[in-house]
């Protein structure tokens, strides 16, 4: 069953409202009709069975069944990518939103090749889409988070748990092995080429792992969501 977007301020006293654009999946898209059941997350960790009650307009309203579960990984996984075209930038957060990533953070490093600092206002309403759309297909709860672009070493500077995909890192069984317990964890995935010696080093010394992807350069797309999976799969 399908689960649809109904924020928490339009979720009360037992009842539920969806916006236009949601209103109009359920109504014309799903061709829902008044007394079918559907599933509602409110991106907070809320879902809920609902009955609709009403289609008028561009106005879909219903009553609150049960609470369903709301199944999360309990690493908080922050996603450090370097910053790639649309195509591939969508990809990331579609996959990665399924695999269980909270925060998506776009990295500036020496090798990225593309600017989203000073086109971040107008994409960032597509980009939040894009999660909203896969979080309504995978059956999460809580909506990940897309910040804003930041350079490598700000990030690392700031300190915490880190992985960095390298090709000479270890096997990921074997990279997990210091991060039992770690409830938060960074992970970074460079650009075309790969981070830079330098930046390699720098990591280094900031006390950041190295886990290995297996035998073959994968696309930026893809090197994400394995990682990702690599981790949460194996640390919870």
């Amino acid at each position: 069953m399908p689960q649809y977007f109904i924020p928490s301020e339009n979720i009360r006293n037992g009842e539920f409202f969806a916006g236009p654009d949601e209103s109009n999946h359920i109504a014309r898209a799903a061709r829902a009709r008044a007394g079918d059941e559907i599933e509602i997350f409110d991106g907070k960790g809320a879902r809920y069975k609902a009955v609709i009650k009403s289609l008028a307009g561009d106005l879909v309203s219903g009553t609150l069944g049960e609470r369903l579960p709301s199944p999360a990984y309990k690493t908080r996984l922050t996603l450090c990518f370097a910053v790639v075209a649309r195509p591939a930038l969508e990809a990331i957060l579609e996959h990665c939103t399924e695999a269980g990533v909270d925060v998506f953070q776009p990295v500036m490093a020496s090798r990225v090749q593309f600017d989203l600092f000073s086109d971040w206002e107008r994409r960032a309403g597509r980009l939040h889409q894009v999660v909203i759309s896969a979080a309504k297909q995978c059956g999460r709860g809580v909506l990940p988070e897309v910040r804003k672009p930041e350079k490598l070493d700000d990030l690392l500077a700031a300190g915490g748990a880190a992985v960095f995909a390298a090709a000479g890192g270890l096997a990921a069984d074997e990279a997990v092995k210091g991060l039992a317990g770690v409830s938060e964890i960074k992970l970074f995935v460079g650009p075309e080429g790969g981070f830079t010696k330098g930046e390699m080093e720098f990591a280094r010394d900031r006390g950041a792992a190295f886990m290995n992807l297996g035998l073959y350069t994968l696309r930026a797309e893809s090197a994400c969501l394995a990682a990702a999976s690599a981790l949460l799969t194996r640390l919870g």
